[in-house]
């Protein structure tokens, strides 16, 4: 019987290619629900940016409860996160591209163009 042994360094060319893995630790694997706990989350500033900016990517934060979303638009708004730059498909019958309640989300191309619908 052989064993594969991993390579560190495809795991290290992974992280740098990972918008999400910040301070050590990948953003995109936390739950989301991190963002209701704000500072006693456990997360840097810098791993809270990136959660929001995940949740926004990955379009969860328009399917949870409104405050996610109003949050996020928020944050959107100030600058603080960004539009995405392409919608992604997120779970099984998850489609980003609107809210739950069928709104568009638009990308960060078409949000500065002004295109919302």
């Amino acid at each position: 019987m052989t064993y594969k042994i991993k390579n560190p360094k495809v795991k290290e060319k992974k992280q740098i290619h990972n918008p999400y893995f910040v301070d050590g630790k990948d953003i995109s694997k936390e739950p989301i629900y991190l963002l209701e706990e704000g500072e006693d989350s456990g997360l840097t500033p810098a791993q809270f940016k990136a959660l929001w900016q995940y949740g926004v990517d990955s379009g969860i934060v328009w399917r949870l409860q409104g405050w996610y979303g109003r949050t996020a638009q928020d944050l959107l708004d100030s600058g603080y996160i960004h539009y995405p730059t392409k919608h992604k498909q997120v779970g099984i019958g998850l489609n980003s591209v609107t809210d739950y309640y069928g709104n568009p989300i638009p990308t960060e191309k078409e949000a500065k163009q002004g295109h919302f619908d």
